[in-house]
């Protein structure tokens, strides 16, 4: 069982404790109303009754107590048990008041239907079946117990339904049975058909729970590919950022050298300007010598 069929299987438990609340105290009170107002109808001393019921009540107070739990805290047993007992003690408890009425023809078997329709939502189809072959049971157990005159009501028996059935009658339990059978049957059958529409859910549901893991797995994926891409940029742009720092530092660089190189150029040119007006100055002074040597050789001669 994977965590996601545990909670609905501890939901499921929840809604149908909670149901047996109302249901329990409805037959407490109905039972207290026949007890004093319907004397001639059969029913269980009130003892007998009020143990039955306070068994109930104190079953679902316990089933209450560890369903409540964290899931992680509940077993997978405890959770099976718990499922199971929701359908048995429902159908034991009924049985146990028809026992104690001394007779089986009462209204407290539509009860039985309450334990179908419970297998049937915990359990579905197969919970249906059984349910419905484990209350038949018990009731053709108290119906045989009555045709031997094992039980007896006190005030004497007195059946809700139209027909007799009394000790050894073995058409009553006959047509009983019958009866019963084919009424149960006929429940077992809606609570199956209940049962398809909720299971057609459950696989819907599933499958959408399927899908949105999957989608939810995908976007995990994506999220850590975005984590990857924003660190890759991350760094990317820290590289870039020192690439570009570094090239700010060498045009700096080269400006100032570039400015340096300018300045001993126009040093240099000055130095140059003036060195060729010295060698011009030169030349016109050796150019002035030697015309005066000239001169002076021509008035030697003379």
């Amino acid at each position: 069982m994977d965590n996601f069929e545990k909670q609905q299987t501890i939901e499921a438990i929840k809604v149908s404790i909670k149901a047996r609340w109302i249901y329990a105290s409805i037959i407490f009170v109905q039972g207290i109303i026949i007890k004093y107002f319907f004397t001639s109808v059969p029913l269980a001393d009130t003892p007998i009754l009020s143990f039955i019921l306070a068994s109930a009540f104190l079953f679902n107070i316990g089933y209450w107590l560890y369903i409540r739990r964290p899931p992680e805290k509940i077993s997978n047993f405890g959770v099976h048990l718990v499922k199971a007992l929701q359908v048995a003690m429902d159908s034991i408890w009924i049985s146990a008041i028809l026992f104690f009425s001394g007779t089986v023809g009462k209204m407290i078997i539509t009860g039985y239907f309450i334990a179908i329709m419970n297998g049937a939502s915990l359990y579905k189809k197969k919970g249906m079946v059984l349910s419905t072959l484990f209350l038949q049971f018990l009731f053709t157990v108290l119906a045989v117990l009555q045709y031997s005159g094992k039980i007896n009501a006190n005030p004497p028996v007195k059946e809700v339904f139209s027909f007799p059935f009394a000790k050894g009658d073995k058409h009553g339990l006959l047509f009983l049975l019958v009866a019963f059978y084919a009424y149960s049957s006929g429940g077992a059958v809606f609570g199956g058909y209940l049962a398809g529409l909720f299971k057609k859910r459950e696989i819907k549901l599933v499958a959408q729970r399927n899908e949105l893991s999957e989608k939810t797995q995908t976007l995990v994926h994506q999220a850590q590919e975005l984590n990857k891409t924003k660190d890759y940029l991350h760094e990317a742009l820290t590289k870039s950022d020192k690439a570009r720092n570094e090239l700010e530092a060498t045009k700096k660089n080269l400006e100032k050298t570039n400015l340096e190189l300018k300045n001993k150029l126009d040093e240099l040119e000055k130095y140059g300007q003036v060195t060729t007006g010295r060698e011009l100055k030169m030349i016109e002074l050796k150019e002035k010598i030697r015309l005066l040597e000239q001169r002076i050789g021509e008035l030697d001669k003379n």
